[in-house]
This record gives C-alpha cells, sequence and structure tokens, in this order.
C-alpha cells in the first residue's frame, strides 16, 4: 500500500510539473530542459526499434550515440527557431486552437482509462505532462509558420519564377542498374559483387564513349525494371534526390552526360542525364508550385537556424542511450 501511494505521488509530482528539468540547451533566448531533449533521444532510438530491429539491450557504439544525440538536437533547435521566428512574426495560437488542445488532450486522458493510466503512458514515452503540452503547440506553430511563409512564397513563384525554380530543380535520368542483391534480396558474394563493379566500369568507359548508344546498353544491361516502365526517363527534383547515393550526383552532370560508377544499397549504377520533355511544366504545374514553396519553407528555416546561436550545457554532455529516461522527471 505504501508502494503504491508513493508511485501515484511520483506520478503526481510529474504531472505537476514539480520538479523543472535543468537546460540542456539554450536556443537564441530560449532553453530546452534534459526531459525535453531526452524524450527526442528516446524518439529516435524507438525509430531504430522499429526500422532495424534494435533492443533496449542493444550495445550503442559511440558513433550511434552521436549521431543520435546529434539529430535529437537537431530536432530540438528546428521546434525552438519555429517558435522564435512566430514570435517575431506575431503568429499566435487563436483561442480556438487552445481550446481544441486543451479538449483533445481531456479526451485522450480519457481514452486511456484516466490521469493514473496517462501519466503511466508518459513515462514510457519518455515525456512529461509539461512536454506533452509543449509537443502538441509545436505542431500547430509549424502549421502557422509553414502557412505564413507559402503565402508569402506563393507571391513570389509568379509564371517566370517558378519556371526557373523548375528549370534549376529538375532533371530527367535513365541509368543501368547491375544489381548486387540476389533473388531473396542478400547481397551478393564479395567476388560476384566485384565482378558486377568491373563490368559496370567497363560499361561506364563504354557509355562514354561520342558515338554510344546508351539506350541498346540498357536494354542489354539494365535489371531494374523501373527503366523498362519510363522510357522517356525518370524525372527527379533535387529535393527527391538528396536521398538516394546515385541519383543526387546527376545533378551535377550536363545534359546528356553520363556519370557513374554510383553506388545504391540495390547496386551500381550508370547514370545519364537527359532533358526534361517541354511538356512535363504543365502537366505538373501544381506539383512544382507545392515543391516551390516546401523549399522555400525549408530554406528559410534551415537559414534561421543557422542564424540562431545555439549552446550546450554541462548536463547535455551526460545525458546517453542508457541514462536518457533518469532526466524524464
Amino acid at each position: 500500500m505504501k508502494k503504491t501511494l508513493l508511485l501515484v505521488l511520483a506520478l503526481c509530482l510529474l504531472l505537476c510539473g514539480c520538479s523543472p528539468s535543468p537546460a540542456a540547451i539554450t536556443v537564441g533566448p530560449r532553453q530546452v530542459d534534459l526531459a525535453t531533449y531526452a524524450f527526442y533521444i528516446h524518439y529516435n532510438l524507438m525509430n531504430l526499434t522499429t526500422e532495424y530491429g534494435y533492443t533496449p539491450d542493444t550495445l550503442y557504439s559511440d558513433e550511434m550515440t552521436a549521431q543520435i544525440k546529434s539529430d535529437a538536437l537537431n530536432q530540438a533547435v528546428t521546434a525552438e527557431v519555429i517558435r522564435i521566428k512566430c514570435g517575431e512574426l506575431g503568429l499566435e495560437l487563436s483561442d480556438e486552437q487552445k481550446e481544441s488542445l486543451e479538449s483533445d488532450k481531456k479526451e485522450f486522458i480519457e481514452s486511456l482509462g484516466g490521469k493514473y493510466e496517462y501519466l503511466s503512458y508518459l513515462r514510457e514515452s519518455a515525456m512529461t505532462d509539461r512536454s506533452y503540452d509543449a509537443f502538441q503547440e509545436n505542431s500547430l506553430y509549424y502549421d502557422l509558420l509553414y502557412e505564413y511563409l507559402c503565402a508569402e512564397a506563393a507571391e513570389f513563384y509568379n509564371d517566370e519564377n517558378l519556371r526557373q525554380f523548375f528549370a534549376e530543380n529538375y532533371i530527367t535520368v535513365r541509368y543501368i542498374r547491375l544489381g548486387t542483391l540476389d533473388s531473396a534480396g542478400a547481397p551478393l558474394s564479395e567476388v560476384d559483387a566485384a565482378a558486377k563493379l568491373t563490368l559496370a566500369n567497363s560499361l561506364l568507359m563504354q557509355a562514354q564513349q561520342p558515338d554510344a548508344d546508351f539506350e541498346a546498353l540498357i536494354a542489354e544491361y539494365n535489371d531494374d525494371p523501373i527503366m523498362d516502365m519510363n522510357p522517356d526517363g525518370l524525372v527527379v527534383s533535387v529535393a527527391s534526390a538528396q536521398e538516394i547515393d546515385y541519383l543526387a550526383p546527376a545533378f551535377s552532370l550536363a545534359e546528356n552526360e553520363v556519370g557513374g560508377v554510383y553506388t545504391g544499397s540495390e547496386g551500381y549504377y550508370i547514370v545519364r542525364r537527359t532533358p526534361v520533355s517541354a511538356s512535363y511544366f504543365e502537366e505538373n504545374r501544381d506539383m512544382i508550385l507545392q515543391n516551390a514553396l516546401d523549399w522555400y519553407f525549408e530554406s528559410s528555416l534551415e537559414q534561421w537556424k543557422a542564424d540562431t546561436a545555439v549552446t550546450t550545457t554541462a548536463a547535455y554532455e551526460q545525458i546517453n542511450l542508457d541514462n536518457y529516461m533518469e532526466y524524464v522527471k
């Protein structure tokens, strides 16, 4: 009975926020406490668990710890910079939005079965009551800033400027892939993979000859059905290619130039950049405008982050992937 009473008392203190957490990060005039930063670490660890099967008893390398802490820091800074810019621009939550947040929270607590269950949920999620409220607000501040900047960007992207954005950010590619996975999706042996790389280098030399027939090489050697489904080439934007190792380098190629050998998760690639069809812009104007608005927002946000002073505390250095739950209070 005494143990249960102590647990309830501890959870009530968590709910009331009577023990403020020390600062971990200072972003401009704002501070991120250790409890909030611990959540960002937890969030990234849960993503690793979902994507790669890591378990709580995993031994985390120094490199992994540094990467997750860096990702968590970036996420925390992003949220605070958004709040700062909203304040500077006079963007505030409406009374209706605030009332909706309170109502949604009440309904959420009731759906869990009450405050005790809610607090248990928070603990399992590496959150405090105050951080839960802040995270719910963060999404609304993000929307406020996004809508403000999109309205600003929409005025900028008239027909001329949108066409210029399109010309600078879209290309068409055709490529030859030599796969390095077997039919079951497992990596080829080192010997077979090396043979594929040797062939890829040979094909690159052939493809770069002035009289090369790249389409004939695709027909003979390519093993990616995407090329068969896109005989006129695959149109890609800078944003969509950023995370694709074999497409991002194509933006540095001149039209009709062949480059490689680029390594992707599924094979080796020889890529040819080709002109975008004249009709693509008109047929996909709405999508291109949306991409331009997204780029405007993301680039503005990144610039604001770069211009904002960010410092970390000694306590920040002590938190890691093994002890972060100790800071959720």
